[in-house]
């Protein structure tokens, strides 16, 4: 029996399972994303990520994301800085690009302790998020008691945000699953509710798409403010607290560009 070497790491708790396929290949099946994503008999993530080696010239890695079912994700803010960590380590670059299934990702290394990526255009299309039929992003009628109707934005995976007061109140094991599986969203959706410190801050908890609930989710936070934005709700640079501390997100022309730390926790084998 195989070997498979990893890295577990984690962003604000957000956790993945990484397997640098560039130095030992691993034939990714659907039961060994279980095996290692398993919290009782594995190592334990919300998702399980490759970085394999450059397919062209135009970017340093390509990464896959796996889901613990299996099923694939396009983008993860939070994995893609964690990888950007590790070829920070092994580098002395200061910028990376880093292709995933939404596209080259552009991580720079802020500090020590911080990296930053920008994840690309965001857009409310309904095409783009995608929908299946057309719809006004900005008021879809999806709703959750106190809060407002849902703003639908992709940011390379499709997300709906909901804006009110105390999230922390809100059955969100109950809500999100629903949502997520609601019949405008054929590839499902992740699920964001805010509260609105100011206009520069706010808080967040996430249903991820595949997932469950999570500690962090970085293109989740993009979204929540992109989608702020477009309700003239928050400024273009907002602090986003989460469970374990706060990513900072930047909104320039139409791109979102998240700041946060990265961690090793542990390097095994199975």
């Amino acid at each position: 029996m195989q070997n498979i070497e990893f890295i577990k790491m984690h962003g604000l708790g957000n956790d993945f399972v990484i397997i640098d396929q560039r130095i030992n290949y691993v034939s990714i099946s659907k039961e060994i994303i279980s095996k290692l994503s398993d919290r009782k008999s594995g190592a334990g993530c919300d998702q399980l990520i490759t970085i394999n080696h450059k397919s062209s010239n135009d970017h340093d890695v390509y990464i896959q994301i796996y889901n613990p079912g299996g099923d694939k994700a396009e983008a993860c803010g939070n994995g893609t800085r964690c990888v950007a960590k590790l070829l920070f380590d092994e580098s002395n670059n200061p910028e990376l690009k880093i292709k995933s299934d939404a596209g080259i990702l552009i991580a720079k290394k802020v500090d020590k302790k911080n990296i930053s990526v920008n994840l690309g255009k965001i857009s409310n299309h309904w095409q783009d998020i995608p929908l299946t039929e057309e719809i006004d992003t900005l008021n879809m009628p999806i709703s959750i008691d106190g809060f407002t109707s849902g703003v639908a934005v992709n940011i390379g995976n499709p997300h709906i945000v909901f804006f009110g007061n105390n999230i922390n109140n809100v059955d969100l094991s109950l809500i999100g699953p629903k949502i997520e599986s609601n019949k405008f969203f054929p590839n499902k959706t992740n699920v964001e509710i805010i509260e609105i410190i100011n206009e520069n801050k706010i808080k967040m908890r996430v249903w991820e798409r595949g997932v469950g609930i999570t500690l962090a989710c970085g293109s989740g936070a993009c979204a929540a403010v992109y989608a702020g934005k477009l309700k003239k709700l928050l400024k273009n640079k907002v602090e986003v607290q989460l469970e374990r501390g706060s990513l900072f997100i930047n909104i320039e022309n139409n791109e979102a560009i998240m700041t946060g730390p990265a961690e090793i926790s542990f390097r095994g084998k199975i």
